[in-house]
């Protein structure tokens, strides 16, 4: 074996490692992919996905150049970049506890209000829209996910290749898997209402636990 293609397995190996630690980690992502779930399918998973590769990608690109600068702008904008994730979530759970309210009174299941929910351009908006603002995510990759990122820019465009592949599957196979989850939860109209209340409780709990740690400098969640 080659010693570039030494190089490009360990790249993978180590990006499967430690890639669990972020994509499979609870969070408003995979909370609303159960949730557009519940009115797409498992097609809400792969949009959600989409839009957030379509953040992630430039982003962990850029930080073979600019990390450290990078890092300091997540830091510096903290405050305002997680109380605009978190207006957009509790947005999001008022719109699933509205939905709720309306299947509970004898209104048919994906209504109007689901589909304000979890339409397609919905879907993929939150993928963006969570990642591109959500500081935690931006520090995973600039810390955690970095030494990922030079390991493949040593090995050239190939390496990185490598390992964004390597890392990117594990998002599309978990969002969709969450989304086919809400799909099926959904056919059955008392289930339906139950998941959105509870997902709109959890998503109410991120929100807070969001603002927390970013103003109070304390956790409300255990994860």
């Amino acid at each position: 074996m080659s010693e570039q293609g030494g190089g490009l397995r360990r790249v993978m190996v180590e990006t499967l490692l430690v890639t669990p630690s972020g994509a499979l980690s609870p969070g408003p992502l995979s909370a609303s992919a159960v949730a557009a779930g519940a009115v797409l399918g498992p097609a809400a998973g792969l949009l959600i996905a989409l839009g957030h590769m379509v953040f992630e990608l430039p982003y962990v690109a850029a930080l073979v150049k600019w990390a450290e600068r990078l890092n300091s702008v997540a830091e510096r904008f903290e405050k305002p970049m997680s109380a605009a994730v978190a207006l957009f979530v509790f947005y999001f759970a008022a719109g699933l506890v509205a939905e709720a309210r309306h299947v509970l009174g004898g209104g048919p299941v994906l209504s109007a209000a689901a589909g304000a929910v979890g339409s397609p351009a919905a879907a993929l908006a939150a993928g963006l829209f969570l990642t591109a603002f959500n500081p935690y995510f931006l520090v995973w990759w600039a810390t955690v996910g970095l030494p990922l990122v030079r390991g493949a820019a040593e090995n050239g465009s190939r390496g990185f290749a490598a390992m964004y592949a390597s890392h990117v599957w594990m998002d599309y196979a978990w969002l969709t898997l969450l989304a086919a989850l809400g799909a099926g939860l959904s056919r059955l109209a008392g289930l339906y209402a139950a998941l959105l209340l509870g997902l709109a409780a959890v998503l109410a709990l991120f929100g807070l636990d969001i603002l927390g740690r970013a103003f109070l400098r304390r956790r409300l969640l255990p994860f």
